[in-house]
């Protein structure tokens, strides 16, 4: 039986990189997928693909940061499919140009800030309420590295996914005794439109991937196909004692 066979999954940031991914396996494993994100027709797009990857999708657009939105995308999901078994907080964005503290814009912070914390604290309290119904159900945070090393100039990025994951433990800690499990992924670099994007925004973006390439132990960058398949096994369901936990997949780079 496949793992995700008559799960009811809410993946925001679904439009594309590493949301889409585990979006479309999660189709192939059979799961009803809502699919989030701002970009409607990207939205659509991800969910025509999970039909075609083998399994049933909706579309749930909406700005995750605002709580009206919020709460809108979790109970279109909630009423399309059901119920909610899964909640993958994925939505993200980066800065397009990086500074030191002093010099970081207080505008471009607070943005980041409500996109990477905010959208998934009210991710989490909106659909809290709807896995108890259900008896329990998986949390999934799509953290980053940054959340525990330094990237100089990208206080913002690395600050966000440092309170995601604590927002995760909180999650783990508090309702772990009625059913719920709440993990993150912490992500090195892979491959996304999001990774690229802050690549071009900086003078010498392709000298500083070359550098990063080499803080990888394993010699690349990470495959979407690996961190989807990661999501897999840690919405399962299959292992209800791995909870609280913040996991690195990152091919060694917080190991050096």
């Amino acid at each position: 039986m496949s793992a995700l066979r008559s799960k009811r999954a809410l993946v925001t940031g679904a439009s594309s990189g590493i949301g889409r991914a585990i979006a479309l396996r999660f189709g192939e494993e059979g799961a009803f997928v809502a699919v989030g994100g701002r970009d409607e027709a990207r939205v659509e797009s991800t969910c025509r693909d999970v039909v075609a990857a083998g399994g049933r999708a909706v579309a749930v657009p909406g700005d995750v940061s605002q709580a009206e939105d919020a709460s809108s995308v979790v109970e279109a999901a909630v009423a399309a499919m059901g119920g909610l078994d899964v909640v993958v907080n994925n939505a993200g964005i980066d800065a397009n140009e990086w500074h030191d503290v002093a010099d970081f814009p207080i505008d471009v912070f607070d943005e980041i800030m409500a996109v990477n914390t905010r959208g998934p604290f009210l991710i989490s309290k909106f659909c809290i309420p709807h896995l108890l119904a259900a008896g329990g159900g998986s949390f999934l945070h799509i953290s980053s590295v940054c959340a525990t090393t330094v990237w100089a100039g990208d206080s913002a990025y690395g600050i966000s996914k440092a309170a995601l994951n604590m927002l995760s433990d909180h999650i783990a800690v508090e309702y772990g005794a009625r059913g719920i499990v709440s993990n993150t992924l912490m992500p090195g670099v892979f491959r996304t439109p999001l990774h690229e994007g802050v690549m071009e925004g900086m003078n010498d973006g392709r000298a500083f991937e070359r550098t990063l390439l080499a803080r990888h132990p394993i010699g690349r960058f990470g495959e979407l196909s690996e961190i989807a398949e990661s999501a897999v096994f840690l919405c399962s369901g299959a292992t209800p004692f791995l909870t609280g936990s913040n996991i690195s997949i990152d091919g060694g780079y917080s190991r050096l």
